[in-house]
């Protein structure tokens, strides 16, 4: 027997907001119900999936492996619906719309800005909401249902499965360093002596710092032993401009205000190659203010296709 492919999303709306609270009082408050209604609903969508979908205790409620996965599933429904209603109510009252994009450092200097600035010329009323951040984070609020798209490096192959991909640029990442750093004298540096000085690097999570921990893994040598971690590539690049650190950053990202004084060092085996473009949701279906500003990031990256 299998479960009935339909699920009432009344019931899955009760769900999310019992998971979201951590507590049946605090979400039958929240949802304005009774609470037995609330708890006969929970019971209801359980027996309708045939799983326990709730641990409950004195503390409150917490979602089992089978929750946490529907949990999942909810919040990018109630995006979806949250859009789709968004987009009727748009065309219903004449509102030019509103988009949500995530970015990674380096497109909020160059190819962001200008895509925004001619969406907005093309339609002044458009809403428009720019979060900032590392890939990891970026992709947490795609997921979420938070974000219409992301603009960032290409996830890795195998972890892909959960986006559809358009790709707007190509890069490398390089090892930098300011010009006074003893490294940077000409010369070609040996891998052990760019290993055994200070790096300044984001978190491990960020796809540039595992793709240089695979470099160095392939090539059977340790990792960096002295490292700065920030989740701001500014200041990462300013510590570099002032200190003798290296940075593993985009070749083109020499080319920015921040980067001045920096300079890429010989270290072709660390040399890893960089696509980047629009993350979105599979099976998302992006509004037409969200689509409108992913053409304009795909014609101001036609001029330019590194970044």
């Amino acid at each position: 027997m299998t479960i009935q492919k339909k699920i009432d999303l009344r019931l899955l709306s009760y769900f999310q907001t019992t998971v979201e609270t951590g507590n049946i009082t605090a979400a039958a408050r929240a949802l304005n119900v009774a609470q037995p209604t609330l708890s006969k609903a929970l019971k209801l969508l359980e027996s309708q999936l045939r799983v326990t979908l709730l641990v409950r205790s004195a503390h409150g409620v917490a979602p089992t492996l089978f929750g946490e996965r529907l949990m999942r599933h909810a919040r990018l429904v109630t995006a979806q619906v949250g859009a789709a209603l968004d987009e009727v109510e748009s065309l219903r009252t004449g509102a030019a719309g509103k988009v949500t994009v995530g970015a990674g450092p380096s497109w909020v200097r160059r190819m962001l800005p200008e895509a925004v600035a001619r969406l907005l010329q093309e339609r002044p009323g458009v809403d428009v909401t720019v979060i900032t951040g590392f890939d990891n984070r970026l992709l947490e609020g795609l997921e979420d249902g938070q974000l219409d798209f992301v603009v960032t490096e290409r996830p890795l192959s195998g972890e892909d499965v959960d986006y559809t991909y358009r790709e707007l640029s190509r890069d490398d990442l390089v090892v930098c360093a300011r010009r006074e750093h003893p490294l940077a004298d000409g010369r070609r540096p040996t891998l052990e002596e760019a290993l055994a000085v200070r790096w300044a690097l984001p978190h491990e999570a960020t796809l540039a710092r595992r793709k240089l921990a695979g470099r160095l893994a392939i090539l059977g040598v340790a990792q960096p032993a002295q490292v700065l971690i920030s989740n701001s590539i500014t200041f990462l690049m300013n510590y570099a401009r002032r200190a003798d650190a290296l940075v593993y950053t985009t070749r083109s990202m020499l080319a920015t205000p921040e980067a001045v004084g920096l300079v890429e060092l010989a270290l072709p085996d660390l040399v890893s190659n960089r696509e980047a473009g629009l993350v979105i949701r599979k099976g998302a279906l992006l509004t037409p203010t969200a689509e409108a500003l992913a053409a304009h990031m795909k014609a101001v990256c036609a001029q330019d296709s590194v970044n």
